[in-house]
This record gives structure tokens, sequence and C-alpha cells, in this order.
């Protein structure tokens, strides 16, 4: 049986949760192997979401960060004792910059799969006046042009909004999944279920929280704003330097301040956004966000600062207000949410995201399973994932 080896050497946060995603695909028509680091079953991201998902787990790497030649070894090696046709990097952004020359030293000699890129960090969407997004885009394509010209690369996918329907140039564009398996109208249960406030607005902060996040900026956003009938929700693994600037406040801030600290799994995750009443996402990096994608499917606003990707994805979405990355804007925003009717209807102009769309944007099929784009020479009568059949 063909084999499909996807690479993500890294379990932390929720990395495993879109290995689940194409895992399921890429199992439809051959056998998939998760190549990883030593003691990944062990974590604790593993047993969410990959104890029952179709892979057979490959522990090889001894640090979560191996170099390009490590990962390129371990892909030969695989390709020395199995039938693999597929490889897939998810998380391929510092790889991509020594590709081109490690990968065709290690592949000598060997079939060559057909090999697939994705890129968390590739800003899909620049204003042309947006120098330092440029300065990301342009030698991540032109990296990716030589890989491909190597013949070791045959497919670059990148995160996308969920409003962007364009299907890309070098770099293929995958709608980031919005799935939430929680929704806000259960959120008063959700409330007592999770020992959350009753009385209370909750604005809440999600995922890994360092500095990035600015939960300091949105907490003096609210207190800008009047906002006392709010507390901030910080649920996630929290930084060392944010649980300072959260020790440091005074005895009536802090009281403010409710910490869920530590792995979230996917289902806690969920309730928690859902239990939220509004979701401020402030943040410099101009891409989509999974807590976006969270919120938007549980019916949670989002107030967005910091990114034209989201920002343009909230206006057609209608999911929540558009702020600049300023305490007294963001302040405002939530304001404007919370003196919105919940109960209006959206007016979402795009069609929803879903994570099989994402997963087979990423591997580069069809719906019917019919790879896309390149394919090696050696590889051309298996240049499916799926029988001609199906």
């Amino acid at each position: 049986m063909p084999v499909t080896v996807l690479v993500e050497p890294n379990p932390s946060g929720h990395r495993y949760q879109a290995v689940a995603n194409v895992a399921a695909v890429a199992a439809e028509t051959a056998e998939v192997v998760l190549l990883t680091s030593v003691g990944a079953r062990d974590a604790e991201e593993f047993v969410v979401y990959l104890a029952d998902a179709p892979v057979r787990v490959v522990e090889r790497f001894g640090s979560t960060k191996p170099t390009t030649a490590e990962v390129a070894a371990e892909v030969a090696a695989l390709l020395r004792a199995e039938d693999v046709t597929t490889v897939v990097h998810m998380d391929g952004d510092q790889d991509l910059k020594h590709w081109w020359y490690a990968a065709p030293r290690a592949f000598r000699g060997l079939p060559k799969p057909r090999v697939a890129f994705f890129l968390t960090r590739y800003p899909a969407k620049l204003k042309l006046s947006d120098a330092t997004g440029w300065k990301l885009r342009i030698p991540k394509a032109s990296l990716a042009v030589a890989a491909m010209a190597s013949g070791t690369m045959h497919h670059v996918a990148g995160f996308a909004g969920r409003d962007d329907m364009a299907k890309g140039w070098i770099v293929r564009r995958a709608r980031d999944p919005e799935i939430c398996t929680a929704h806000a109208r259960d959120r008063d249960q959700l409330r007592k279920e999770l020992d959350l406030p009753a009385d209370r607005k909750l604005v809440g902060i999600y995922g890994g929280i360092s500095e990035r996040k600015n939960a300091r900026l949105v907490f003096e956003a609210m207190r800008a704003e009047g906002l006392d009938e709010a507390d901030l929700l910080l649920a996630g693994g929290v930084a060392p330097e944010v649980w300072a600037w959260i020790d440091a406040l005074p005895a009536e801030d802090r009281a403010r301040i409710i910490v869920r600290d530590g792995f979230l799994s996917n289902e806690l995750l969920d309730k928690l956004v859902a239990a939220s009443d509004v979701a401020p996402i402030a943040l410099t990096n101009n891409g989509p966000s999974g807590i976006m994608g969270k919120a938007s499917a549980a019916g949670v606003p989002v107030v967005t600062a910091g990114s034209e990707v989201r920002a343009q994805e909230l206006i057609a979405t209608d999911g929540g207000e558009v702020a600049e990355l300023t305490a007294a804007s963001i302040g405002a925003a939530i304001r404007r949410v919370f003196e919105k009717d919940p109960d209006a209807p959206r007016r979402n102009t795009v069609p929803p995201a879903t994570a099989e769309e994402f997963s087979r944007s990423l591997l580069g099929v069809d719906a019917h399973g019919r790879v896309l784009g390149r394919t090696p020479r050696n590889r051309r009568n298996r240049s499916r994932l799926a029988p001609t059949s199906r």
C-alpha cells in the first residue's frame, strides 16, 4: 500500500489538530505515517488529537526543532524502507530555507516522492506599502521555486483567511478551518460547567498566551473604555512574562482577570471560547487566526487589531469589529460588540471553511483525490492519491 508521510516534529499548541485533519483525508487512499520527535506519543496533544487517528507513528527526531538536514535524512530513511509516494511537511517555513540543496543530497538514488510543504507564516494578502510583509513573502516564494526546480518539492500551500477564495500562484491558499464543537447559544450552561461568572461579560484570549497576544493592551482597553461589567479571561499556556504582569497588578485589577493556565484539550478550548462574550485578537502577524475561526463557528464576536487579513475576513463574515492596535480603539470596539443585539443575523458572504477543504488544499488534491500540479517523473504512474475509480 502506498504511504503518505506527515512531518511534524513539534506537538505543541494545536499543531496535531492539523495533522489529524490532513491524516483523515490522506488515509482515504494511503497508509499515513507521522514522522515526529521522540516522546511525542506521551504528549497531551497527541492523546487529544491523534490517539484514535489513522496514523502510524515513527519517532525519530531528538528535538522538536530538527535541522533541515535531519528532516531530509529521516525522510530518506523512510524512502529506503517503505513505498512512500507522498511527503507533507506540516510546518515548513524554516526548512524551506535549505530544502532546495539538502533534500537532493539526501534523496540521491532513491525513488522520488511527491513533496508538499505547508507554510504557517506566509503572508497571503499584502498591501503594496507593506514592506515587512513583502520582505517575508518574496524570499519564501523564491525559495519555493528553487526547491521545485531541484525536483524535491512539488506543491506549496499556506494559511489564507476564510474569505480568501483565490487559488494562489506559487504558494496555494488553504483557508484556515472554521471549527468549534461548542456554541454561544449554550453560554449559560457552559459557564456553570466551567465555573465562570454568570453575571459578568467575559473578554477571552486563548491559546499560547505570550506577550505577543497583548493581554495587557486588551485589559488597558477595557479600563480605558470603562467596561466595569467585564472580566478578562486568559485560557491556555500563560508565559512567565504575562504572569509577572498579572501578579504585579493591584488587587482590584487582579480580581478582574480569570486565568486557566496550561494545555487545553480541544473540547475544553471550544467550550471556553463559546462561553465568552467577545474574543479580541490583537496580533501584528498579518494572517488568519485559529481562535478567530473557533469564535466564528461558535457565534462569538471577534475584535481584531493588527492584521489586514483578519480585518477583511471579519468584514466579509460579519463576525465582529475591526480596531486599531491601541487601547482606545480596542476598548471602543469591545463596547460596540456589547451594545449589539446578540441574536441579530450575520451577513456572511463566504462559504464555510471546512477541515476537509483545508486538508485537500494542503495535500494538493481535488475533491476526487486527484493530484494537482507537478508530479515526480518516476512516480507518474502513481500520480493520484486516490484510485481512478473513485
